[in-house]
């Protein structure tokens, strides 16, 4: 049973993606690399997850100016 348990937080955990990669598909988010660049700023990271980046999208788009 054990096993069980393992292999369900290995199937739970996303991929982390990089500054650099986050930018280059910032198309696949259906916004620039510009805004995909903001986002990460104003999140104050370097890498996350395609969840957080989403999430962090969002939040730069509908940011008060």
């Amino acid at each position: 049973m054990p096993e069980k348990k393992v292999a369900e937080q290995v199937q739970e955990r996303e991929p982390v993606y990089s500054r650099e990669e986050l930018i280059a598909a910032a198309f696949s988010f259906g916004v620039k690399p510009e805004v995909v660049a903001g986002a990460l700023h104003l999140a104050g990271k370097d890498s996350m997850t395609r969840a957080e980046a989403e999430v962090a999208i969002k939040q730069f788009l509908t940011r008060r100016v």
